[in-house]
Formats: C-alpha cells, sequence, structure tokens
C-alpha cells in the first residue's frame, strides 16, 4: 500500500513538474519568437517607408566650441538615439512588373542570394496572395508602387536566419537545462516523498505485525473457548447459550483466518504455486457444492463454465477466490435473485466472471470496497454477515496472479465482479 501511495505521489509531483517546465520553456522561446517576428514587422516597416534602402543615420555630435548644458545633464556626451534602423538584418529588394517576371533585384549583401533563388522566393510569396507572410526564414512584404501608372510590384525580403537560429539554439539549450532540471527534481520529490512517508510506512508495519501477533494470540483462547463450550454440551445437553458461544466462537474463528491471510500476503510469506489448470474444472469443484446454498436461499444459480480452459495459477487460491466472491454474490443478491457464475477464455487472457442482481452498489462505493473491512452502506449491512475482509483477500490473490479484478454495477439491478488471468 505505501509503496502504491509513493508512485502515485511521485508521478503526481512529476506531472506537475512535467507541466510546470513547459510551461516555462514555452513561454520563453514563445517571447523570443515574438520578439523576432516584432523586429521583422518593424524593420519592413522601415524599408516600406524607405523605398527598400537602408536608411543611414549618424551619430549627432556636438560642434568643438559648443558647451554642455548642465541643467539638460548633456555632459559633452552624445545624445541617446534609436539604433533601431541601423541595425537591420540582411535584406533584399525585388522589382516585379505587371506580368510576375523579375526586373531587378538588389540587396546589400548580393553575395548570399543567386538569381534562381531570387526567382523562386518571388514566385513563391507571389503564389501565395499575401501582403505579408514568411517563406522559410525569410520575412515578406509586397509593396505597390505609389504611382497609379505604374504595375510594378517591389518584394522586399528580410532574412532572419541568423536571428531563426539562434532562437533554436536558446530552444534547444532551455530544452535541455530543462529535463536537466526536471530530473533533478523529480529525484529530489522522490526521495523526499520516500522520507516524508517513512513514518507511515513505520506505522503501517506495526499495525501489520499487530494484527499478526495479535491473530495469533487470540487463536489459543478461541480454541480452549471453544473446546470448553464442546465439553459443557456434552455434559448438560445443548441450548441456546452454548449455542451463542459456539456461533461467536466459530465467527471470530473466520475472522482470524481472514486477517491472517491479509497478513500473510502483505508479509509475502504466501506465493501462489503458480502451474497450469483447467480454470473451469478448479471453478465447478466450488460452484456445484454451493447449489444447495443458493437453492436453500430461494435463489437461482446459472453457470456458463466450459471445460478445458487452460490458464497459469495456483488452484488451490483459484478456488478460494471463487467462494469470496460467490458468497459475496449471495449476501447481496436480492429475494428470488439470480447469480450467474461464467468462465472461459479472451484473446490472450482466461475470465471468471459472478454476477448477481441486487441492489448495486453506489458509484461513490466502487473504488473502495476492496479495501479492508470497508462495507457500502454500513447501516444497511448491519444485518448482512461479514468483516468487510473478503473482496480484500481476492484483490490479492488476483495480484498475486498479476491478474486484475475490476467492478460494475448499476444501482437497482445487479453487479458484476470481472478477474482476468493470463493465458497458460
Amino acid at each position: 500500500m505505501i509503496v502504491k501511495l509513493r508512485r502515485k505521489m511521485t508521478i503526481l509531483v512529476a506531472c506537475f513538474l512535467l507541466v510546470v517546465f513547459a510551461g516555462i520553456i514555452g513561454a520563453i522561446n514563445y517571447m523570443n519568437w515574438r520578439s523576432i517576428t516584432g523586429q521583422a514587422s518593424q524593420t519592413l516597416d522601415i524599408l516600406e517607408q524607405n523605398s527598400g534602402v537602408r536608411p543611414v543615420l549618424e551619430q549627432p555630435r556636438l560642434k568643438p566650441d559648443s558647451k554642455p548644458d548642465l541643467k539638460k545633464g548633456n555632459r559633452g556626451e552624445p545624445p541617446e538615439i534609436d539604433n533601431t534602423q541601423a541595425s537591420l538584418s540582411n535584406y533584399y529588394v525585388i522589382t516585379v512588373d505587371a506580368d510576375g517576371e523579375v526586373t531587378e533585384w538588389k540587396s546589400d549583401r548580393s553575395d548570399l542570394y543567386s538569381d534562381e533563388q531570387i526567382e523562386d522566393i518571388t514566385q513563391t510569396v507571389l503564389a501565395s496572395g499575401r501582403k505579408n507572410g514568411r517563406v522559410g526564414t525569410q520575412f515578406f512584404r509586397v509593396c505597390t508602387s505609389r504611382d497609379p501608372d505604374d504595375d510594378s510590384k517591389m518584394l522586399i525580403v528580410l532574412d532572419l536566419r541568423l536571428e531563426i537560429m539562434n532562437m533554436r539554439s536558446v530552444l534547444r539549450l532551455s530544452i535541455l537545462a530543462s529535463a536537466a532540471a526536471y530530473l533533478l527534481l523529480c529525484l529530489a520529490a522522490y526521495l523526499l516523498i520516500r522520507r516524508m512517508l517513512r513514518p507511515v510506512q513505520e506505522a503501517f508495519d506495526k499495525q501489520r505485525q499487530f494484527v499478526w501477533d495479535a491473530s495469533h494470540e487470540l487463536k489459543t483462547p478461541l480454541a480452549v473457548i471453544g473446546t470448553n463450550a464442546q465439553v459443557l454440551e456434552e455434559e448438560i445437553g445443548s441450548n441456546e447459550y452454548l449455542g451463542y458461544i459456539t456461533s461467536e466462537v466459530n465467527r471470530s474463528n473466520k475472522l482470524l483466518n481472514d486477517l491472517l491471510a491479509l497478513a500473510r500476503m502483505d508479509k509475502k510469506t504466501v506465493q501462489p504455486e503458480l502451474k497450469e489448470l483447467d480454470l473451469g474444472k478448479a471453478v465447478l469443484s466450488v460452484v456445484l457444492p454451493f447449489e444447495s446454498t443458493v437453492y436453500e436461499a430461494g435463489k437461482k444459480l446459472e453457470t456458463d463454465i466450459p471445460g478445458g480452459v487452460t490458464c497459469t495459477g495456483d488452484e488451490q487460491m483459484i478456488r478460494q477466490l471463487t467462494v469470496i466472491l460467490l458468497g459475496n454474490a449471495l449476501k447481496y443478491s436480492d429475494e428470488g435473485g439470480t447469480i450467474t457464475v461464467r468462465a472461459g477464455k479472451k484473446g490472450k487472457t482466461c475470465f471468471l466472471e459472478v454476477k448477481n442482481t441486487g441492489e448495486g452498489i453506489a458509484a461513490e462505493d466502487l473504488d473502495k470496497i476492496f479495501d479492508r473491512f470497508y462495507r457500502a452502506d454500513k447501516a444497511h449491512n448491519r444485518e448482512v454477515e461479514g468483516f468487510g475482509l473478503g473482496l480484500s483477500i481476492a484483490k490479492n490473490i488476483v495480484e498475486l496472479h498479476k491478474g486484475k479484478i475490476k467492478v460494475e454495477s448499476e444501482q437497482g439491478k445487479e453487479t458484476t465482479f470481472t478477474v482476468v488471468f493470463p493465458v497458460a
């Protein structure tokens, strides 16, 4: 139980950290991309305003005979200017006639491009029909002539390959750094959770040991009480009080046996002898003797258990599992209700299904009925015998066989328990 709790907490923390780091990576690179696209849009605006020519700005300088204006904070240094225009990326401008043919192109780095590349980008941009857009690492803008008699177009293309390469480098570095931090934090979380749950593990171990010791210690006095009750019955004859004593002794013995069975499973002292067995034969060995009990209770038993269904398991444990599920179905089926037992093979698995008509199980109780001592609708079920340990034992048996058990219930109609085993 503690191992499962630790695993669930670790997975929960790992998922939370994954979402956090994914959000951080996404935010950083999204802002980076927005910065690049914003820079591209601003640069294209500047180039469009200057008819595709990079503006050249000179730093304003003070005249040799000028004096600093101390009131304005001027100490002889040049005033700050906006360097955005001076830091334009590589670009080229293409002039296209009315027929879509390139008539001229120019660039401040013409050595980076060829006529074929210019022709390809031109046709791609014109085919897109957009005024603004991006082709790979190149951002473009289509400008029409201000002269109404001029049908030519000017295509301004901004090459941001270096910026995008840098962005991809930032993305890779952020992923690698985040992955390293994520793994370290997951490891730290695992160790911290392990340390936090250590007192719980110790308390659980002590509780388990107490159940083990108490069950063993109580078996002797119960055996003495039962034996003395039998001796008294032989000497003075049977009466209702001796019957009560015998009934309670038997009931307590059953509780102790269930507790010991769970304690052995917890301690891993009980391991199934896994071997090939006929599932139908093992189930029928329990179901057939159970028929008389069902009929005496005024209920019906239906079976669909073919022979020759081979699976891997411990035959004794499979029988015990069947007894638990049948007993549970008998207790909670309605008056004159029907109990259906099916077994067989489905794909690569064997299955055992026990269904009973009745009130069913509330949806909020379905995840809890396999917990120890848990009984759904406790006020109503005081009349029903049991301690709430049978289904817990059944679940442990199924897990020892590396199988799965599930329950489906429709209130007011029926409840179905399904167990799946691996095929031999």
